[in-house]
């Protein structure tokens, strides 16, 4: 059975230099693509970004507008390809420009 393997990162530096340009959660294996989605909300709730597709990465805007500085929360969602077993994964995003 393929184990699931991913890594979330903590923040990212959408700042238009080459590095760090936009979040993105890791996953290496073990993760049923077809059902499969992340959001991020900012700090009063509203979601800023959603999608459904694991190679999926976000650039630190919302509606076509840069966001703010700041805090982030995430919660992705899925199901383990070797068990069928439904998974929720949330966590903070520093965006820092």
């Amino acid at each position: 059975c393929p184990e699931t393997i991913f890594y979330i990162p903590n923040s990212f530096t959408p700042d238009g230099d080459e590095w760090n340009q936009v979040w993105q959660p890791v996953i290496t294996s073990g993760i049923d693509v077809n059902d499969f989605q992340v959001t991020i909300y900012n700090r009063w709730g509203e979601m800023v970004w959603e999608s459904y597709d694991v190679t999926a990465a976000w650039d630190g805007t919302y509606n076509s507008r840069i966001c703010m500085d700041g805090v982030y929360f995430y919660l992705v969602r899925g199901v383990q390809e070797n068990t069928a077993s439904k998974f929720i994964l949330h966590g903070h995003i520093t965006l820092i420009r």
